[in-house]
């Protein structure tokens, strides 16, 4: 069997939309110094000043040609601590706090301007300073009460297209055991470290020299922790992963990795005796008498499967999403494809979705592999309300769930708030929002 999606590797420039957004706090004690309010006055005398630093690391992403890197110090390097003081004393400024914007390579530098000279006419010198970028006023911004602290957040489309975020308010997946049978999972990646309630490889071939890329994805995309300061937020980020090793990849540099009969069916049989409460296969091939057994023991036993399926009708190769009382899933279409619905295939997000990946690095990726994650997440946050629901029921509340795209969401694809609405008994999603933030996180217990 071979997986569905391939890595797809993307710029994360807007990340830092804003003129100096860091993935680096600067020095705290000179950015509490020009953010507490007795210094509110103060920054009406700011300037920020960015100029070219390729001396500055990257973000931490998976590169082109699949190494990682451990996230490391994004220090200030001394070329640009240099700039940076000649400026100052160039044009006669006071340094607030500097730090570098790594995917842009440029550095950024907070001058605060001298009580005898106005702010547009040290502008208006330094535009003309070959060794400025851009030097603009500093300006303040109102939050608008976001409820995560994850920095990549507003980065992840497939929660937003989801409508997630009002959901979590009332569910977040909390002691719902999700196995993920796929590659391994890296356990230590920060937010991804203490989800991990269980792990077991099935694997013989010795690959330990190749990184378990994909399961780290489908696992970052289920239950990735919520409110920790970085990262993403999964679908569930309280749910409990069960990390079954049944696929191995064949190259260092890709995602794309093999499963068998025999690794499959052992990690399905562990699964079940786990008594999981979801299994995710985000894998597909032809059909196999030894798996189709034990799917149907699972889905006999009241577990919920969760499978890939191609993002057409489902065809020759559609299993085990085929497999009668599996929920298929399909990457969302900007149009429903009325066919595959009725078919019993749920659409969800799976375009250029981000996630973790291995040494605590973060990606985009595509494909229903990362469709199928996401409505075993969903799921999760469904059977911490309803955890006597069966998978026939689930399928029609998925069904009567999914949402036409709009101006909020870009495919059409299942909308949690509704979902949770319709589970609570309320008229409108924006009920559930009675908190002024998402359902207290805890990390999940082991089993």
């Amino acid at each position: 069997m071979t997986l569905i999606p391939k890595l797809m590797i993307l710029s994360l420039l807007a990340l830092l939309q804003s003129a100096c957004a860091s993935f680096d706090a600067p020095n705290s004690d000179a950015l509490a110094q020009s953010s507490t309010s007795s210094q509110a006055s103060a920054s009406s005398k700011q300037i920020l000043i960015t100029f070219e630093d390729e001396r500055n690391q990257r973000v931490p992403l998976a590169d082109s040609l699949g190494g990682y890197r451990q996230r490391g110090d994004y220090g200030n390097s001394t070329w640009s601590m240099r700039v940076a003081d000649a400026l100052a004393e160039d044009y006669g400024l006071r340094q607030v706090t500097q730090w570098p914007i790594n995917s842009l390579g440029i550095h950024c530098v907070v001058y605060e301007i001298p009580a005898n000279q106005s702010i547009e006419q040290v502008l208006k010198r330094l535009e003309k300073d070959k060794r400025v970028e851009a030097a603009q006023a500093m300006k303040t911004f109102q939050v608008m009460g976001e409820a995560y602290s994850d920095p990549y957040f507003k980065l992840q489309t497939g929660i937003r297209d989801m409508h997630v975020e009002p959901a979590h308010h009332i569910a977040t997946g909390r002691n719902v055991k999700v196995a993920v049978i796929d590659t391994g999972v890296d356990g230590k990646h920060p937010d991804l470290s203490g989800q991990i309630a269980y792990s077991q490889n099935f694997v013989a071939e010795p690959n330990d020299s190749l990184d378990d890329i994909h399961g780290t994805a489908v696992a970052g995309v289920i239950a990735a922790t919520a409110n920790n300061q970085m990262g993403i937020v999964g679908m569930a980020p309280n749910a409990k992963i069960i990390a079954l090793k049944a696929c191995w990849q064949t190259d260092p540099k890709k995602a794309e990795a093999v499963c068998n009969s025999l690794t499959l069916a052992l990690a399905l049989n562990t699964a079940i005796n786990l008594k999981t409460d979801i299994i995710n296969l985000s894998l597909i091939g032809s059909q196999d008498p030894l798996v189709e057994r034990l799917v149907n023991k699972a889905v006999k036993d009241g577990l919920i499967v969760v499978a890939s399926a191609p993002s057409a009708d489902l065809g020759k190769n559609d299993f085990p999403a085929s497999v009668k009382g599996v929920i298929a899933v399909r990457t969302a279409q900007a149009e429903v494809n009325s066919i595959s619905v009725t078919r019993g295939s749920i659409p969800a997000p799976g375009m250029e979705i981000l996630t973790t990946l291995p040494h605590g690095t973060y990606n985009f990726m595509s494909g229903s592999s990362f469709a199928a994650a996401h409505i075993s997440g969903l799921i999760a946050l469904l059977l911490e309300l309803k955890p006597h629901i069966d998978s026939e029921q689930i399928l029609s509340v998925l069904q009567t769930s999914i949402a036409q795209s709009t101006e909020m969401a870009s495919v059409n694809t299942v909308d949690a708030c509704a979902l949770m609405a319709n589970v609570k008994g309320v008229p409108h999603c924006d009920k559930l929002a009675i908190n002024p933030k998402p359902a207290t996180l805890a990390s999940p217990s082991p089993l």
